[in-house]
């Protein structure tokens, strides 16, 4: 009878190697946490805006490692995202979920403070959207072929800017939270319309250019220029919460 199961089933696989979700060095113990703020709630709630803002800018730098390395169909560099984004990203997301979840739910915050805590929970989940998209970007890397590959920052479909822009967006609209300065979640939102250019310039030029021979590689800068709008989408939708 365990014979017939395990025909149909499958055999349970036999190996000792560790699940590559479990290899992120991280002691949660060092974030300290209790059930009374350590010192002021003040002092606490700052450094959970910095440990945010920290990975906020971890995001943005992979967000643009993998652009970079898709439009210049190099692996080393799409590598060197994943790389990155489990050393560190990984690392901050636990840490800023961690902390967020014991402040809402164990530690007695008034409304006020509670509603930094909530906002940063969001932009955390936000966030982790964000990193999985850059890796969904990464991931192209050997499937597509951009023109002009060997020149620094040039591609035909303008996924430089459209990085450079959308990075800068997701940088203020996390500063627009830190800062409590709406101007930078109004900059945020009115920064769109130059993405929302780019992007319908590249639509239209794949559109115009697509044939039965390159539509396979087309549709695979297509997802890459569709990750990189929906990055920018994202900001606007972290934004509109401190405008």
């Amino acid at each position: 009878m365990a014979k017939m199961f395990g025909k149909l089933f499958g055999d349970s696989p036999k190996t000792s190697e560790t699940p590559q979700a479990f290899t992120i060095k991280i002691d949660p113990l060092k974030f300290n946490l209790s059930i009374k703020p350590s010192g002021t709630v003040h002092v606490q709630l700052e450094s959970l805006k910095q440990k945010l803002t920290k990975l906020s800018s971890n995001v943005e730098n992979n967000l643009m490692l993998s652009i970079r390395a898709s439009t210049k169909q190099n692996v080393d560099l799409a590598s060197s995202a994943f790389k990155f984004d489990e050393e560190y990203i990984q690392k901050g997301k636990f840490e800023v979920e961690y902390l967020t979840l014991a402040y809402l739910s164990f530690q007695q915050l008034d409304d006020d403070q509670l509603a930094i805590v909530k906002n940063a929970r969001m932009i955390l989940q936000e966030l982790e959207r964000l990193a999985q998209f850059a890796l969904n970007i990464a991931d192209k890397t050997g499937h597509v072929q951009f023109a002009n590959v060997q020149e620094l920052h040039k591609d035909e479909y303008g996924l430089k800017p459209m990085g450079d822009i959308t990075a800068e967006m997701i940088k203020k609209a996390v500063e627009a939270f830190v800062s409590g300065n709406a101007k930078h979640a109004s900059e945020t939102l009115g920064m769109m319309k130059e993405i929302d250019e780019l992007y319908q310039s590249a639509v239209k030029k794949i559109k115009s250019s697509v044939t039965d021979q390159n539509i396979t590689n087309l549709t695979g800068i297509l997802s890459v220029i569709e990750h990189v709008k929906a990055s920018a989408d994202i900001s606007c939708s972290i934004a509109k919460n401190f405008c």
